[in-house]
């Protein structure tokens, strides 16, 4: 039985904010102790804890903790930010086979200043965003119906627009979205308070599965 995840320390947040000031492998090898404690451990055990619900939502959704809890090393071979570690971190559920930027994905995150959760793609994703642009152009009201639900009212649609129009014939209200290169429905709170006592767990379990409808109808529509 998964270990009883009770909230994040404040002591993971003075280490993020302190990384972002000694982004450097000196200062992480002798720290890299509150990291594990602070920071990796009580993810893993919110990872374990929201598990059950997340493969009730998508069964194919890879369970391995080592998949699912981001690593704080970052990839800089492709990127013009050389800083070796991320001041963030994130549980990201998504099936196997491509990368967490280009897969469909659901996700809770931390930072320094603030937590977030949402469902949707990070980079342009043209195989998703096609699907979805032919079956919502096939059906608009079926889409409305999801993007429209009551319950994402409070969540934020994120993606970068192409310039030009993609769906000249779509209908005016659901144009916006089908003219994304990628989509994502995002909530984010400055407030670390949350985050902070056991509660948290049943905020984004019920997160989860108010994002589950918009993620299996993006999801069959690939």
């Amino acid at each position: 039985m998964p270990e009883k995840f009770c909230g994040f320390k404040p002591e993971a947040y003075i280490f993020l904010t302190e990384l972002g000031f000694n982004n450097n492998k000196q200062w992480m090898d002798e720290n890299r102790w509150r990291y594990k404690e602070y920071v990796y451990k009580p993810l893993c055990r919110l990872g374990e804890m929201l598990l059950p619900t997340m493969l009730d939502i998508d069964s194919e959704f890879n369970p391995r903790l080592t998949t699912i809890v981001s690593r704080i090393n970052r990839d800089t071979r492709y990127s013009k930010n050389k800083l070796p570690y991320r001041d963030h971190m994130w549980l990201g559920f998504r099936r196997d086979g491509r990368s967490m930027g280009e897969s469909l994905c659901m996700y809770f995150e931390i930072s320094p200043t603030g937590y977030g959760y949402g469902s949707g793609m990070y980079c342009t994703n043209l195989e998703v965003m096609n699907g979805l642009r032919a079956h919502a152009m096939a059906d608009p009201e079926g889409f409305r119906r999801v993007i429209n639900a009551p319950a994402l009212k409070r969540y934020t649609v994120e993606g970068e627009s192409y310039k030009k129009d993609k769906v000249p014939a779509a209908p005016e209200d659901i144009k916006p979205y089908l003219n994304l290169k990628g989509m994502s429905l995002c909530y984010e709170s400055h407030s670390l308070a949350p985050t902070m006592n056991a509660g948290i767990f049943d905020e984004v379990k019920t997160a989860m599965e108010e994002l589950a409808p918009f993620y299996r109808y993006v999801c069959n529509v690939k």
